[in-house]
This record gives structure tokens, C-alpha cells and sequence, in this order.
């Protein structure tokens, strides 16, 4: 009873953050208002189950964002990307060692809350790893709209002389895709929608019982990688998702308690601090791969920025950066944040926490 009771809170915040047009209505909308109704009458629960689904699902939605056509332009993009990945994660222990010397929170807590991941992913993260989930859900939000507000205003002046893009020809043309033996089997719609399911179920079970960190997210993205760049089999609409961050947020909501609240004044310096770096780390790789001749200054701004994949790449597309490259190196960052930095963490922690 109060499972249903939690998600119905969670729908009904959902549906408020849609009216109110706030990013990632699902998680945020559903995340306040089960937080709120669980500081006043203490009843919010959700059984193990849900954030298993929740992680694979997820998992899930960032493999299918890498396809077969993105191979031919990912060579030209390893080293922006690779240069991206170091800065984000000497930002990430950095700043998360600054913040826990200035606010005694503990090592798993202060390092997730700097990592430069999705909202959803990185709450759910945060969950499994034992760190505060409250905190680290609040920094990565805060994070989210800051980045959101600001920085497209920062990119526009900054490339205000800039010219737009242009979008660079392609180095490889894909060969078209075989038809394989599944393709043949799985051929409608809703086969594609079951089949992803399925898959991104059973992996995300078996990287929950394995005990690495994330790899309940980590293994359904993996596999769904592997088969949307060798088949067409694989299918995860927008409403599964948007299903995938209602139990999310459900989720960090149940963990929000009246201290989180109390908490909240705390948070203002450490936001600052992060959101300060993460314009530092702009800025340094932007100028970089321009004068490098690896990025124009407007994508390169706009790839680096650590917001949603989605938002970023869409306010790009109407301020003249090349879109193509923005997505793909987002979408890039959002898999490797998943993937390796909370082995990175938890290494960390155990050598030097």
C-alpha cells in the first residue's frame, strides 16, 4: 500500500514539473513531491525491484543513443573526447576533495555529488553506493539548472563573433546494416520494445547480483550498445524512459527526510563552488580544442558543458554550433560517467579514504 501511495505522490509531482516546464519533469517533479509528502507523514517505501529496473532502464535509454552511424565520425572525436573525460574527472576529485574538507560530508557523498552525470543516473548511483542520497541528488539538480540557465548565455557571448559551424563532411560511410537472423524474427515495433526490455532486465539483474559498482546500469548499456550497432532490434521509446525516471526520483524522494531539508542551506557554497569549476573546465577545453584545431569554439563550449545530452545539443542547434559532434560527445560523457567513474570512486576511497 504505501509503494502505490509513493508512486502516486511521484506521478502527481510529475505531472506538476510538466506544467511548470522543468527539466526532467519525471525525476525532479516526483523526487519533491514524494520527498515533501514523506517529511510530513513519514510513509514513502519502494521494494530492492524497482531500483533495479530503474538502473537498467536507463542503461538502456544511453546505449541507444550510439548507433551504427555514429562509428564513422567517433575516430576523428576520441581525442575531444578523451581530453573532456580527463578534465571532468580531475574536476570531479578535486573539487570533491575541496568540498568535503569545507563540509564534512564523507568521500562517497562529496565525490558523486561533482560527478558531471545525468540527475537520474548518478542519483541512482548514489543509491547503491552507500553515499547521501538527499545531498547528492540536490548538487547534481542544482547542478542541472544552473548549467541550464547560464551557460547557454555564457556560450552566446562568449562565440558572439564566432562564425556557425560547419559540419564537417563524413570520414566513413557506413555499409548498410545486414539484416541478421534477429531482424528477421523481431520485426514490429512492439517485438523491438520487448525484446529491449527484456535484455536491459536480465543484464541489469545479473550486474546487481555480480556486486560492481553501477553495473546494473552499466551491463544493459553494454548490451544494448552492442545490438543497435550490429542489428535493429532494439527500441526504448520516450515513455519508458520518462517511466525509468518516475521510479527514479520516486526513489531519491523516499530517501529525503526532514534533515535533508534542514541540510539544504549548506549546499548553496558547495554549489557555487562546483558550478564555478565547471565553467573553469569550459573554458580551458573550448580554448583548447580550438587552437588545437580539434573543435570550433562554439561546439567545443557547448560539448563541454555538463548538462542534459538532449538539452544541450537542442539550444546548440539554434545558436549555429555543429550538432552532430555536440550529441555524440554528451552522449560519450554520459557513458563514461556510468561506466567508469564509480570504479574510479570507489578505488579512490579505498586507497586514499
Amino acid at each position: 500500500m504505501n509503494a502505490l501511495l509513493t508512486l502516486a505522490a511521484g506521478i502527481m509531482g510529475w505531472r506538476i514539473a510538466a506544467r511548470l516546464k522543468l527539466p526532467a519533469p519525471a525525476m525532479l517533479g516526483s523526487m519533491i513531491a514524494v520527498g515533501l509528502t514523506n517529511i510530513l507523514l513519514d510513509y514513502a517505501a519502494l521494494p530492492l525491484a524497482v531500483k533495479v529496473f530503474a538502473q537498467a532502464i536507463s542503461g538502456a535509454f544511453i546505449g541507444m543513443q550510439i548507433n551504427r552511424s555514429d562509428l564513422g565520425r567517433l575516430k576523428s572525436l576520441i581525442i575531444p573526447f578523451l581530453i573532456l573525460a580527463v578534465l571532468l574527472t580531475a574536476n570531479t576529485f578535486v573539487v570533491g576533495i575541496v568540498i568535503r574538507q569545507l563540509c564534512g560530508w564523507d568521500w562517497m557523498t562529496a565525490l558523486l555529488a561533482c560527478v558531471a552525470g545525468g540527475v537520474t543516473d548518478i542519483s541512482l548511483i548514489a543509491m547503491e553506493m552507500g553515499a547521501d542520497v538527499g545531498t547528492v541528488a540536490m548538487m547534481q539538480t542544482s547542478r542541472l539548472v544552473g548549467v541550464l540557465l547560464f551557460f547557454p548565455y555564457w556560450i552566446q557571448f562568449l562565440t558572439r563573433h564566432e562564425p556557425d559551424a560547419e559540419k564537417p563532411a563524413e570520414t566513413e560511410i557506413p555499409q548498410p546494416m545486414r539484416i541478421t537472423f534477429l531482424d528477421r524474427l523481431i520485426c514490429r515495433r512492439s517485438g523491438k520494445i520487448a525484446f529491449t526490455l527484456l535484455l536491459s532486465l536480465g543484464l541489469g539483474m545479473i550486474g546487481n547480483a555480480s556486486g560492481l559498482p553501477a553495473a546494473s546500469m552499466v551491463f544493459p548499456m553494454i548490451g544494448v550498445v552492442g545490438f543497435n550497432c550490429t542489428t535493429s532490434v532494439c527500441a526504448v521509446p520516450v515513455q519508458i524512459k520518462n517511466l525509468a525516471q518516475l521510479l527514479a526520483g520516486s526513489l531519491v524522494g523516499v530517501s529525503i527526510t526532514a534533515a535533508t531539508f534542514g541540510s539544504l542551506s549548506s549546499t548553496l557554497v558547495p554549489v557555487g563552488i562546483l558550478l564555478v569549476s565547471y565553467w573553469v573546465v569550459n573554458l580551458i577545453y573550448s580554448l583548447l580544442c580550438k587552437y588545437r584545431h580539434l573543435l570550433d569554439l562554439k561546439s567545443a563550449m557547448f560539448a563541454s558543458a555538463p548538462g542534459g545530452a538532449t538539452d544541450m545539443s537542442l539550444i546548440a542547434a539554434d545558436l549555429g554550433a555543429d550538432l552532430s559532434q555536440i550529441a555524440l560527445i554528451q552522449v560519450l560523457r554520459a557513458a563514461y560517467v556510468v561506466a567508469v567513474m564509480p570504479p574510479l570512486i570507489l578505488g579512490f576511497i579505498r586507497l586514499w579514504g
